[in-house]
């Protein structure tokens, strides 16, 4: 038989791939045995308090101590786990004290990993809820505070993305981690298949994480049923066992005044006793050790140092009953040897060869949807990166949980099996928004809405946006998104949109005569249909086709005009900011031109009928230098409407829209403004989950509107700057600032959340 030179370049890499794959499955009974007691290194779980284990590792290896059977649970399972795959205590200190274990904590992909639709949706909508809301009425529960999609991130970048082993006595160190079956609140032994996944079933706290599916098993921490699973190290055939305990302490009867509390204290009592009846089967010849780790808690991952120290500390102090166990130099060197000749055959590569892709499918989507989403191509080397690359892609749609995936060797081939996980409470999701400015003065606006987002319209990833709100402006829209192909390249889309809002113009002006102080009621219902090509996750080419019909009224003049309007446009949006209202990197570029003919009816009786050009461009550019920040910022906007209230209005007022004037005060056709906004981040107020950074800083602004194009120019344009004031909350922007114009008006601000 003849080879293509694309299969013996396939045979090739898997001949290489799969000879150190043989050492590594060679089985435990044929490793080289030294004449002494097997030690089992038993690791409790402890959160943060984990780099007490390290610690711990350190001092043996300092003395000569071995390891021959790792068991862990929770914290202690990450620790033994990496200590397992033959790492030094050095390499794991590195490894854990490099990691921002908060990123655990954060399910969703972040702003920049959204796709374009998405984005748009969020930034809108700014508190996501995500609360699952079914068609029908019936809320869905969340199955835990976060998903672990996170942690799942981060433990398989920590153990290199190591294959799916037979058997973890393939390890360098045989080794076994411990969970809890959640349905029978029973013990689990986990001694196979994909190490992260075997840390992160152990570390998924209850409540906060969601369970991981696990052969038919719910998995939750282990802590509460066995924290400190000594039995399963003798079990393994251990001799001598080395027990690190990472315990809390009860908390006096004056703390236990909330429900919190009392919670934290009924856990800690069963945690403890599990440990304690797991310490009950150690034999007098075994080694209990305790550090002192009272002084944090589980959550504390800034003092890993001191915990680590500590370990150091019990270590050291236990060492005349450890040193018993101490080998030769030359019966330690050996020791090192065989374990480092089964770590060399277990090092994970950095990319593999995949044969072909298994779908396990948790979603109402079918497989050739995920596979389309996914993106990747069998019979050829991918990488590590690629493959997360992957999950981000589905991640961008918003509507997964947890995502896993592992390389299993099955008949000389390497299968990608990817565990992708909808959200259980969806397929509906409800999400809010709140805005709020204030200028201590004369004009208060606020806004309150919903947004209904309903996925899996359809097997390519259809959807049904439903978005309402109350306040100074009053709408309601629907829209029905259809994407026309798998990847999502080309789509379809078509809504309506009900609108009723009062524009306060303090100042208009119309052929050459100022209105002041007018209030002008706009009743608008809005329809349009088009056809979209995604060129970038980022990046959207939309061609539309709208209708329009409405009425604009002024009773303090006692002027009304109806109107139907329709016509085309062209956007183009391009977004890959990492946040929209603070932005540190990438850019935001949203253009657009239309077309309308214009049927208007004045309330003189005289019809008109008139075509209009309109057109808007805004363009973002943050540059940031540690701290500081500088966002650069253009936008501009008209038409070339007579009509005496302009259809397309253009406005200017408020906060960084020439700070200085009240929101809406500037109106005219056209509009043009550029800025500079500075800002320094004071206060980081990383929490993990939630972060609320605070900032300070100031603009400068320059622009105006004008009722003619001829009109415009730089030196009819205003300037105007701010000083400010602001927090990047869960509801929003907060700002408190002052901003003052060069034609002498100045106001204060207070706002929350998005626009209005």
């Amino acid at each position: 038989m003849l080879f293509s030179k694309k299969d013996f370049s396939r045979v090739l890499f898997c001949i290489i791939i799969s000879t150190p794959a043989a050492n590594v499955y060679a089985a435990a009974a044929d490793r080289p045995v030294i004449e002494r007691p097997k030690i089992g290194l038993v690791l409790s779980g402890g959160g943060a308090k984990g780099a007490a284990h390290i610690g711990v590792l350190e001092v043996l290896e300092e003395n000569r101590i071995p390891v021959d059977i790792v068991t862990g649970t929770s914290m202690g399972a990450y620790v033994g786990g990496m200590y397992a795959m033959g790492f030094s205590a050095q390499e794991v200190k590195q490894r854990t004290f490099d990691t921002n274990w908060n990123i655990g904590y954060i399910d969703r992909a972040s702003r920049n990993d959204l796709s374009l639709r998405r984005k748009k949706q969020n930034d809108t909508y700014q508190l996501h809820t995500d609360l699952g809301l079914d068609i029908d009425g019936e809320f869905k529960s969340r199955p835990g505070a976060f998903q672990g999609q996170g942690l799942a991130v981060l433990l398989r970048q920590l153990t290199n993305n190591l294959p799916a082993l037979k058997t973890f006595d393939r390890l360098a160190i045989p080794y076994r981690s411990v969970a809890t079956d959640i349905t029978k609140v029973t013990p689990v032994v986990i001694s196979s298949g994909h190490l992260a996944t075997a840390m992160q079933a152990s570390m998924t706290v209850p409540g906060a994480l969601k369970p991981v599916h696990l052969d038919n098993k719910l998995l939750v921490d282990g802590g509460v049923v066995n924290n400190m699973p000594v039995d399963v190290a003798k079990q393994l055939g251990a001799d001598v066992i080395i027990a690190v305990d990472l315990r809390d302490s009860l908390m006096p009867k004056k703390d236990l005044d909330s429900a919190l509390n009392i919670v934290s204290q009924l856990t800690t009592f069963m945690t403890n006793a599990s440990a304690d009846y797991q310490k009950s089967l150690m034999k007098q010849t075994d080694i209990y050790l305790q550090p002192n780790v009272a002084f944090m808690t589980a959550a504390d991952f800034d003092k890993l140092e001191q915990a680590y120290q500590a370990g150091r500390k019990i270590a050291i102090a236990s060492l005349p009953r450890l040193l018993r166990y101490q080998l030769s130099p030359t019966d330690y060197a050996e020791y090192n040897k065989q374990k480092n000749i089964r770590r060399v055959h277990l090092s994970a590569h950095d990319s593999y060869f995949i044969d072909d892709i298994e779908i396990v499918n948790n979603t109402n989507l079918p497989n050739k949807t995920l596979l389309a989403q996914l993106d990747l191509k069998t019979g050829k080397v991918i990488s590590n990166d690629e493959l997360e690359q992957a999950v981000k892609r589905l991640q961008s749609e918003d509507i997964y949980g947890r995502i896993n995936y592992s390389i299993k060797q099955k008949n000389n081939k390497n299968i990608l099996v990817m565990d992708i996980n909808e959200k259980s409470w969806g397929p509906g999701y409800l999400n809010f928004t709140l805005a709020f400015e204030d200028d201590f003065e004369s004009r208060s606006d606020f806004s309150f809405g919903a947004q209904y987002i309903y996925t899996d319209l359809t097997e390519k990833g259809g959807e049904w946006l439903l978005e309402w709100q109350l306040g100074s402006w009053k709408k309601i829209t629907t829209e029905f998104y259809f994407p026309i192909d798998y990847q999502q390249h080309y789509f379809t889309a078509f809504g309506a949109e009900v609108s009723n809002e009062i524009r306060r113009f303090d100042h208009f002006n119309f052929n050459h005569n100022e209105l002041k102080n007018i209030d002008a009621k706009y009743n608008q219902t809005h329809a349009y249909v088009e056809m979209g090509w995604n060129i970038k996750p980022w990046a959207a080419l939309t061609l539309g086709y709208q209708g329009q019909t409405g009425s604009i009224s002024v009773a303090s003049i006692d002027r009304k005009e109806d109107y139907d309007l329709y016509g085309p446009y062209l956007n183009l949006t391009y977004d890959d900011l990492d946040s929209f209202f603070f932005p540190t990197h990438g850019s935001y570029l949203n253009s657009e031109v239309g077309y309308s003919h214009t049927l208007r009816l004045p309330d003189s009786g005289n019809r008109k009928n008139g075509d209009t050009v309109y057109y808007s461009l805004s363009m973002i550019k943050p540059f940031t230098y540690n701290r500081h920040t500088l966002v650069a910022s253009i936008k501009t906007a008209g038409s070339d409407a007579d009509d005496l209230l302009p259809i397309y209005a253009q406005d200017l007022g408020g906060l960084f829209n020439l700070s200085g004037y009240h929101r809406y005060e500037l109106n005219g056709r056209y509009s043009a403004l550029t800025s500079l906004v500075y800002r320094y981040r004071v206060i980081d107020n990383n929490f993990g989950a939630i972060k609320l950074p605070v900032y300070v800083g100031g603009s400068l602004e320059r622009g105006g509107v004008w009722d003619r194009s001829s009109a415009i120019s730089w030196d009819t344009a205003i300037t105007a700057g701010s000083v400010y004031v602001a927090v990047d909350s869960i509801l929003g922007p907060v700002y408190l600032s002052y901003g003052q114009t060069s034609t002498g008006e100045s106001s204060f601000y207070l706002s929350l959340g998005g626009t209005l």
